[in-house]
């Protein structure tokens, strides 16, 4: 093979790593034997981290290496000088005096374990440690310039694969991170596909789907109630319409001791998706009831938005309290009662007070919530 077809392949190699970390072993084997190191290694290594994100090595001794991580990586003497030239392939005998390193226990160390000479390079950008480096034993002396040029023709690919492991690693965190914070949240979430099948669902809705309250078959929501299926199923198809932008909401099992309020919105479509992968494309959001929700009061804001003010206002109606009264009560003036009441009709879907009455009154039967709690004065 020429040096033409063994640089192809090399880059080649180098690429492949970037999807299978542990493909980095034999490209570095070919590193070394394509630049005449005697072992290599790439590294990525956060400032405060106690551990690497990546750490590949042939050639080295995993004692020492680990002893180098801990006692030397971050507080390397070649590293500054580094960082100040270039992000291309640099021998350490010129950016820093190899005399040095006899007077140093750093130098020692280099040498009982054969990596006194160094050629590499490092992300000058990055907090902590990113690059490669080839290293060889003090007799075979340092790297020479067809050396040098042979590892700086590899750099550059070298330097785009560890730019995305790191954006890679960082997509990893985020993502597991945004898992924590769902499955803490009181209320249940399930991502659903554009077509309707669940793709995620955080702790509280895996409990309700282990007691049974609901039910996953074919990757698709379902209860064993016919008419909450029936509901579940309007809710998620009008959720999954690219026309309406707005929260949809229904109130499930009213009739039982469990019920429940779903709301469910579409998710925005910032960029296209990759290349096999699934994107979610609405959220279902559930919320039990429960005792001491048992009133309109609480219920409206979650089913319909509505600021606590616009709740009052919205029970005051519907006990049959005029704008003039209601104004009275709560010392404000018509018109921000009547801007208020512009935002229930808007968020209710109503346009007139003798619809929203009727919407009340439906869906204080509907849940059988026969006792109100009183709006404070």
């Amino acid at each position: 093979m020429g040096d033409l077809e063994r640089l192809s392949d090399l880059i080649g190699r180098i690429y492949d790593a970037g999807n299978d970390p542990d493909a980095w072993i034999p490209a570095l084997n070919e590193i070394c034997s394509w630049t005449g190191g005697e072992a290599a290694q790439v590294l990525v290594l956060n400032q405060g981290a106690p551990a690497p994100g990546l750490a590949a090595t042939v050639g080295y001794d995993a004692e020492a290496h680990d002893r180098y991580l801990k006692e030397y990586a971050l507080e390397d003497p070649r590293l500054p000088a580094w960082r100040r030239l270039p992000p291309t392939a640099q021998a350490c005998h010129v950016v820093v005096d190899p005399g040095w390193f006899d007077r140093q226990p750093f130098g020692a160390f280099l040498d009982e374990h054969g990596y006194r000479w160094t050629m590499g390079a490092i992300e000058p950008g990055f907090g902590g440690l990113a690059g490669i480096g080839v290293h060889r034993a003090r007799r075979a002396g340092p790297f020479n310039a067809v050396e040098l040029r042979r590892l700086d023709l590899l750099v550059p690919h070298v330097r785009r694969v560890l730019a995305l492991h790191q954006r890679f690693d960082g997509l990893s965190g985020r993502a597991g991170q945004a898992e924590d914070v769902l499955d803490r949240l009181g209320q249940a979430l399930i991502l659903l596909t554009a077509d309707g099948r669940v793709v995620h669902s955080n702790a509280a809705a895996e409990q309700l789907f282990e007691s049974g309250r609901l039910r996953l078959r074919g990757h698709r929501l379902d209860s064993d109630d016919p008419a909450e299926a029936t509901a579940l199923r309007g809710l998620i198809a009008a959720v999954l319409d690219p026309a309406p932008d707005a929260a949809l909401t229904r109130l499930l099992g009213a009739a039982g001791p469990a019920a429940l309020i779903a709301r469910g919105c579409r998710l925005p479509v910032r960029r296209p998706p990759a290349m096999g992968s699934v994107r979610a494309a609405a959220a279902l959001f559930l919320t039990p009831l429960g005792q001491g929700q048992g009133d309109l009061l609480r219920l409206l804001p979650a089913l319909f938005g509505l600021s606590p003010a616009e709740a009052r206002l919205a029970l005051a109606l519907h006990d049959g309290l005029s704008l003039t009264e209601i104004a009275a009560q709560h010392r404000l003036s018509r018109e921000t009662l009547r801007t208020q009441l512009r935002f229930v009709f808007d968020k209710t879907g109503t346009r007139r007070q003798g619809a929203l009455i009727r919407l009340l009154a439906d869906l204080a039967g509907e849940s059988r919530l026969l006792r109100r709690t009183k709006p404070e004065g």
